[in-house]
């Protein structure tokens, strides 16, 4: 390996998954109940569990990984990988001053030690948006190629990463400023459910609003016939906030109309799962281009 790719925990992988492919890893952390927690899960019942408290009442809440944090991690890495170059993927500048705070962190390092090569990727992308740009860069890194030029590849992909979701829960979308009291409570009566996506600028757009997961996932697949770049072979990477059901029937439609392509994803996360609440569903994949929707 010509660099060491690490990432912080948006992208919504088991973090025994992430040591499997020797990717080092920064937990978000969340609040719930009056505790804090590092985003650390690696099993179907952690991400089911967090899910019941939320549907139970529990409202969690979340905050960016701070500079001190970013800087101790890069330093582990760093000492522990002779000095090799570390590419960092972050969750989304639009949705999180994460990206900032690692920013800030490779600079203090690199004024520190000017051999010391820190580069930070906003991936543009959360969970499994965020693991399609992961993905790829574990590939480029297998790959042998030398961290500039490797830095020049991943950042395309995340600029290709696309993301459909439908939230099934307006009233977090409410709390978090996304949606008016108004829409929510109009939109829960009437079955109306957002569809958003993460724009070119790694914020979130609404881009249609469904009446009920079957209209969603018949809009999901419109996006992947006209914005896939390799419908037939390209991966999907599935998403649900413990939203079973709905998943499967995406599934399904999905080998039908794709039956080579491979279908990899999991779960949202619960640092982007405190702000969509449960019941949200929907796919990534690498497109030709982001939406520019506002």
């Amino acid at each position: 390996m010509k660099f060491i790719l690490t990432t912080d925990t948006s992208c919504d992988a088991f973090k025994t998954d992430l040591d499997a492919v020797k990717v080092p890893w920064i937990p978000l952390t969340f609040t719930l109940e009056g505790q804090t927690y590092d985003d650390n899960f690696s099993s179907d019942n952690e991400y089911s569990d967090f899910y019941a408290k939320v549907k139970a009442g529990a409202m969690p809440t979340t905050s960016q990984i701070n500079t001190f944090s970013h800087e101790e991690f890069f330093k582990k890495v760093l000492s522990e990988n002779a000095d090799l170059p570390i590419i960092h993927l972050t969750l989304s500048g639009g949705l999180s001053e994460t990206v900032n705070a690692a920013r800030i962190a490779a600079k203090n390092i690199a004024d520190a030690d000017p051999k010391a090569k820190v580069y930070i990727i906003d991936t543009l992308s959360a969970t499994q948006g965020h693991r399609i740009v992961v993905d790829k860069g574990v590939e480029i890194r297998d790959s042998g190629l030398e961290a500039e030029e490797a830095v020049k590849k991943i950042e395309d992909c995340a600029s290709k990463a696309m993301h459909f979701f439908m939230v099934d829960d307006l009233h977090h979308l409410k709390r978090g400023g996304r949606v008016s009291a108004v829409s929510a409570t109009f939109g829960t009566l009437l079955n109306i459910k957002p569809v958003l996506t993460i724009n070119h600028e790694g914020k979130l757009a609404v881009i249609k609003k469904a009446k009920g997961a079957k209209k969603a996932i018949a809009f999901f697949l419109e996006m992947i016939a006209e914005h896939k770049a390799d419908p037939q072979n390209g991966a999907f990477y599935l998403v649900h906030a413990n939203a079973q059901e709905n998943r499967n029937l995406l599934v399904e439609q999905l080998k039908e109309l794709y039956p080579s392509a491979p279908i990899k994803g999991g779960w949202v996360g619960p640092v982007i799962g405190a702000h969509t609440g449960g019941g949200m569903f929907g796919v990534a994949f690498e497109g030709k281009k982001r939406l520019t929707d506002k």
